[in-house]
């Protein structure tokens, strides 16, 4: 992400508040306050997502709290002002398409994409959907995953972190079915794709919801199979580029029937 000096004057009492929201981890000086609460105010912009269903043990339609476990994630796209929504299945998967329609009735566009394979891998998923993205910012959500999560904070979070990956985190005593990650600062500099639990690994894991920039279609092979916790994010992890978002809040594997109410750790919100 290229950035360019610039010079401002600003009143002595509002760099007194920039400095209070300064706190070596988020933010870690004057510039990058400026510009993390200009990504805020300003908006990241993200307008599409892009929601990975398919699973061959589990139907994105599934209920989940009074309606189908997807409705959740679409609801909170809604919420946070995306307006299209591009939905990966597996083309037996005739279901969701009766039930979700042309998204109308959730104030969404849904566009379909059939998975003609029988498994492509998450990342082949999201490189199916470049066309659809564009060169903009956007979400990723795994069907399966329900998630109270703030997207214009997590957004902003992505956009001032220099990564072309951010991951929303959680945390969990058994990692051993999910992604589990190693911090350092507000970036993950290793990740481990379902560990074994006797390994002493993090506790900290990938909560299935990402934010990602046009240059992620870059990490892809165009050929092969590949999953972006076995594949994409460990490369990601080594080059400095794949940023960290420990959220609060509502978390479920619906798929796995595990759900926390409310998570123990989150990244601090700062207030301007």
């Amino acid at each position: 992400m290229q950035r360019s000096k610039i010079a401002i004057t600003l009143k002595n009492d509002i760099l007194k508040r920039l400095d209070r929201a300064i706190d070596g981890k988020t933010i870690r000086n004057r510039s990058h306050a400026i510009e993390y609460f200009l990504n805020q105010a300003l908006g990241a912009n993200v307008q599409k997502a892009l929601i990975i269903a398919g699973h061959k043990d589990f139907v994105c339609t599934t209920s989940f709290e009074g309606k189908p476990v997807i409705e959740h994630g679409l609801e909170l796209l809604r919420t946070h002002g995306i307006k299209e929504v591009v939905l990966s299945l597996h083309k037996g998967e005739k279901e969701a398409q009766k039930t979700l329609g042309d998204g109308s009735k959730y104030g969404l566009k849904i566009t379909y994409q059939l998975q003609e394979e029988e498994k492509i891998g998450t990342a082949r998923a999201v490189l199916s959907a470049k066309k659809f993205v564009g060169g903009d910012l956007f979400f990723v959500l795994y069907s399966h995953v329900v998630v109270e999560l703030d997207l214009v904070d997590f957004a902003a979070y992505h956009a001032q972190a220099d990564a072309t990956a951010t991951v929303a985190l959680t945390s969990i005593e058994d990692p051993s079915l999910y992604g589990a990650v190693e911090m350092k600062g507000e970036k993950i500099v290793a990740f481990a794709e379902k560990p074994k639990e006797k390994e002493g690994v993090s506790r900290v894991i990938s909560a299935g919801i990402f934010c990602f920039s046009p240059e992620i279609f870059d990490y892809i092979p165009k050929e092969k199979i590949a999953s972006l916790e076995k594949d994409i994010f460990p490369k990601l992890a080594k080059e400095g580029k794949l940023a960290g978002y420990m959220f609060e809040g509502k978390w479920c594997n619906v798929r796995n029937q595990i759900c926390f109410p409310e998570r123990r750790q989150t990244t601090k919100k700062h207030e301007f």
